[in-house]
């Protein structure tokens, strides 16, 4: 009886090739959940499959492995050599997630994704909005608006800024100036992301301060104001009046999510 035949691995190999774009892909994700970084691609609510997913390539990486030194399936037809052509897009897309560094969405994207600073819906649909947080915040001297809370305040003062004014108020962002606002005015803005960094919006509040001129679109800042009516558009706007800022570094986690 003659030996069964088995297949020889070579460098063109298509399980080798296979292989090798498995253990990167593993690694890539491995890498992001390990330094904390899944938070700015996609909603921490996905990271646990995400965690899932490259565990369950492990299995997969082992039988390509192992796949070369199997008992070929027929010799006849068998071919032990493979393009490499349609590999390159997945060994590019590889090279360019490990050499380029990662970038936080900005204030250069806010007027391509439109603010959310000014309420777009009717006044009749305001009334309709669900406002869970709206008993806490009313019992609070200060409202301090949180990654947790951020999406919720933001739309509070927004759509009903009748029920915060005076309310004091602390608040984190990025300056963004939108067109027609005056020389003391600009947004303090935030990404908040749904699903994945794709599907974010920039939803943001309108601040007036003495001193905002002096930061330019992207700052991040930390202040602390007062709710109140302003101008803008020649129409009043709900406006928090600075009384304290601070420039501060882009926080670690840039990004927030929807309370619910």
């Amino acid at each position: 009886m003659t030996p069964r035949n088995r297949k020889k691995p070579t460098l063109y190999n298509g399980s080798f090739i296979q292989s090798v774009l498995l253990l990167g892909f593993i690694i890539l994700l491995a890498w992001l959940d390990i330094t904390r970084q899944l938070p700015l691609y996609i909603n921490p609510k996905f990271i646990i499959l995400t965690e899932l997913s490259y565990f369950l390539l492990i299995p997969m990486l082992i039988i390509q492995v192992l796949d070369p030194f199997l008992p070929a399936r027929n010799t006849e037809h068998c071919h032990t050599h493979t393009s490499i052509g349609k590999y390159v897009p997945f060994f590019i897309i590889l090279i360019l997630a490990f050499a380029v560094p990662e970038n936080t969405l900005n204030a250069n994207l806010v007027s391509s994704k439109g603010l959310n600073s000014q309420s777009n819906v009717t006044a009749n649909s305001i009334q309709d909005l669900p406002r869970p947080l709206a008993p806490a915040f009313s019992k609070m001297s200060t409202i301090k608006i949180t990654n947790l809370n951020y999406t919720e305040a933001v739309c509070e003062i927004n759509n009903f800024p009748q029920d915060y004014i005076g309310k004091k108020v602390a608040l984190t962002g990025f300056v963004f100036r939108s067109p027609g606002l005056a020389t003391n005015q600009i947004s303090l803005v935030r990404y908040v992301v749904m699903c994945c960094t794709a599907d974010s919006l920039p939803y943001g509040v309108m601040c007036e301060g003495a001193d905002t001129e002096n930061y330019p679109d992207g700052t991040w800042l930390s202040i602390e104001g007062v709710v109140q009516m302003s101008k803008y558009d020649d129409k009043d706007a709900p406006t928090i009046k600075i009384t304290s800022l601070q420039k501060i570094e882009e926080p670690q986690e840039p990004y927030v999510f929807p309370y619910n």
